[in-house]
């Protein structure tokens, strides 16, 4: 399965904070592709709550994250190979 992990640090634009997010993400995702700032698409199979509990130690109390599992239909504007990783993963 594809989940998109999407958040924002509300101001507190560490870099910091950045890599430890992706440290995490990285660490236990199976593939991962990042066609936005702060947004990644994992291919996993924990939860969106499993990753939640991952990513919690990396957040400050005001921090905002929303994950959930990418299924058709969706739309945007993406290179063509991540249109072509996304249709093999999900």
């Amino acid at each position: 399965m594809v989940l998109l992990i999407s958040y924002d640090l509300n101001g507190h634009e560490r870099p910091s904070a950045y890599a430890t997010i992706a440290k995490i993400i990285r660490d236990n995702a199976e593939d991962v592709r990042k066609p936005l700032y702060s947004q990644w698409f994992v291919k996993t199979s924990l939860t969106p709550s499993q990753w939640v509990e991952l990513l919690k130690s990396a957040f400050d109390a005001d921090d905002k994250a929303f994950i959930l599992q990418v299924k058709h239909p969706y739309d945007g504007w993406q290179e063509k190979e991540f249109y072509a990783w996304l249709e093999a993963n999900i």
